[in-house]
């Protein structure tokens, strides 16, 4: 769906929010009354081809003329808004074209909240709360007209955004909500709300992609790819389509997707540990001679003589998301998880580093945790280390022992992993992907 510039919308933004705010039918038509007396009085500065125009429909269409003329003295509170220019002007006949006709109006998924909201919607809720990259709402009330609807907010851009900036990712309208609204609702192919029954949609539309008989109402799913379906209720009491659900989760033209290499405040107060000690909840390592705190920034590990394999790493990371990094130090290659805690995308030396490891099948980095284990070390040795620390013991069939320390405060897939073959310890893991606080 292609946008207008944000003057045009402000614009139409302002028109439709006078009804919102209950402004009169003939006040707002007598405002686009207004608007055509000044086109037609541009008009009127070039009368020969306003003459060759009147000539021509005198002679070939006369009775054009007085219907012209009828419409013109047609009462200004007869009239509706004038619809916003970036909207469809036709509903489509295609279904996966994620349109819908609501009282003459057609909307697209997905839109613009500030687009949605220029329809004379009302968000129910505080658009100031924000969005990380990829992510999206569960379910947002809308109101218009005293009718309420449902949407879900999605943000597919690189940089956190407030609700306000956010995508309309689709639409649902119930029958509870919507049957007093006296609106016509239609849907591509001619399927109309209350009227339009299973076999109507299936002529219209084929055999849905899926579908569930329950008590109340029969839904049919027509589904396009991953977070981009139709589903259609047709209700039993009467046979007829009752209720909407729409969802299209693709990327607006027009999205945020800049990138800001300012050193975000947490990876410059990172402070690295003056010692490895022995505490397992610490989620601290010396790797290469050098104390880290897990999450560690890549910066500092580029400080501490690494370097980035800038072929097979990500260079730069949507706010708050994850990417991935190949570092290299001595000949060998750390492939590591790092995620930006910053609410802007950013480079890769920006992020934090959540994982270290050392293994006998490579790669082979000089690793220690707490308790000075190390690669190599007895089985005695580990279990001496992690006493007393939340530790589950595993065996696999073939005959590895896993023990998995981490701290019950934090997060379930945060851990040091301690692989024991042959009562040695063949591969050191550790994971922390908890945000630091200093």
């Amino acid at each position: 769906m292609k946008k207008k510039t944000l003057a045009l919308l402000l614009a139409i933004s302002c028109a439709l929010s006078a009804t919102a705010c209950g402004a009169a039918d003939e006040e707002v038509s007598a405002s686009i009354e207004e608007a055509r007396d000044e086109i037609e009085e541009e008009l009127e500065e070039e009368p020969e081809e306003e003459e060759l125009k009147e000539e021509e429909i005198e002679e070939e269409e006369p009775e054009a003329e007085e219907e012209e003329e009828a419409e013109e003295e047609e009462p200004a509170s007869a009239r509706k808004p004038m619809k916003p220019t970036w909207a469809p002007s036709e509903l489509s006949d295609d279904l996966y074209d994620f349109q819908v006709s609501i009282d003459g109006t057609v909307y697209q998924f997905p839109m613009w909240y500030s687009e949605f909201e220029a329809l004379g919607w009302e968000y129910d809720g505080d658009n100031t709360q924000t969005l990380s990259s990829n992510q999206m709402t569960l379910t947002e009330v809308w109101k218009k007209d005293g009718i309420r609807a449902y949407t879900r907010f999605a943000n597919l851009s690189m940089n956190t955004v407030p609700f306000s900036e956010s995508m309309v990712a689709g639409i649902t309208l119930e029958d509870n909500y919507v049957k007093d609204s006296g609106w016509e609702i239609l849907m591509p192919g001619g399927i109309q709300w209350g009227v339009s029954n299973t076999d109507d949609i299936i002529a219209a539309y084929g055999d849905p992609s899926d579908d569930y008989d329950g008590d109340l109402w029969y839904k049919m799913t027509y589904k396009y790819d991953y977070y981009r379906e139709i589903n259609l209720y047709v209700f039993k009491d009467d046979d007829t389509l009752k209720k909407i659900e729409i969802e299209n989760l693709i990327e607006l033209e027009g999205a945020d997707n800049s990138v800001d290499e300012t050193v975000p405040d947490l990876v410059k107060d990172y402070v690295a540990p003056k010692s490895l000690g022995t505490d397992y909840y610490a989620y601290t390592a010396e790797l290469e001679g050098v104390v880290y705190s897990l999450p560690c920034p890549v910066s500092v590990m580029l400080e501490n003589g690494f370097t980035i394999d800038e072929a097979d790493s990500d260079s730069v990371v949507a706010a708050g998301g994850n990417g991935w990094v190949n570092l290299r130090y001595n000949n060998q290659t750390l492939r590591t998880m790092v995620e930006n805690y910053a609410d802007y995308a950013t480079t890769v030396e920006n992020c934090f580093v959540l994982t270290m490891k050392s293994s006998v099948n490579g790669p082979e980095f000089k690793l220690v945790f707490p308790g000075n284990i190390k690669v190599g070390d007895s089985e005695a040795a580990v279990k001496k280390a992690v006493a007393g620390f939340n530790c589950e013991v595993s065996t696999s069939d073939s005959g590895y022992t896993y023990y998995e320390v981490s701290d019950p405060d934090k997060g379930v897939l945060d851990r040091y992993t301690i692989t024991v073959k042959d009562g040695s310890v063949c591969t050191l893991e550790v994971k922390n992907a908890t945000e630091p606080e200093y």
